[in-house]
């Protein structure tokens, strides 16, 4: 019950900063897209940094057994496809899967066309795993791969040293990008 709760406050907390950098309205996701405003990348890769960080930090407190970390095998030829039709979506419909539910939750009612595009994606997905998805996924299937075991360090210290990384760069880049 505490990880449920736990849960819902980081996700009502996520969505208040999604709307707070305005990630939820099409127009600042193309404005990034095109690279003339970059808040919602600097906005995510903070993000990214700062879970890391906090995840591989409290794993390394409270022990690896008491963490559930279901590490995704790399499919390379998968993830590139999936990447593609998704990055297609994303452009196409000014939204993604927590950017479009922040947008129905402010009265969009694109964000509403956007959810049920995701909905049929995972319904079609859903259909064609065992037929296409998943011959497409052991063309280079790499297993459950880790970045530390790749390296041969330790987790904590690659997702600091990555955690680190990002923020550097969200702290180099600019928000606004003025166009010559």
């Amino acid at each position: 019950m505490t990880a449920l709760i736990l849960s819902l406050i980081a996700g009502v907390a996520m969505g208040a900063l999604i709307q707070r950098v305005r990630a939820s309205s099409p127009a600042m996701i193309a404005a990034n897209l095109r690279l003339e405003n970059l808040s919602i990348i600097k906005f995510m890769a903070t993000t990214i940094a700062v879970g890391a960080i906090l995840a591989y930090l409290t794993m390394a407190v409270v022990g690896r057994d008491a963490m559930h970390f279901d590490i995704k095998p790399t499919y390379v030829v998968g993830v590139l496809l999936g990447g593609l039709i998704f990055g297609v979506g994303f452009g196409l419909g000014g939204y993604c899967p927590g950017t479009c539910v922040v947008g129905a939750g402010e009265g969009r009612k694109d964000a509403l066309f956007a959810i049920l595009g995701g909905v049929i994606g995972a319904l079609v997905f859903t259909l064609a795993f065992t037929s296409i998805v998943a011959p497409i996924n052991a063309l280079m299937d790499y297993g459950k791969v880790t970045l530390d075991q790749v390296l041969g360090l330790p987790a904590v210290g690659v997702a600091i040293g990555l955690g680190a990384i990002f923020l550097g760069i969200v702290y180099m880049l600019p928000t606004e990008v003025k166009r010559k």
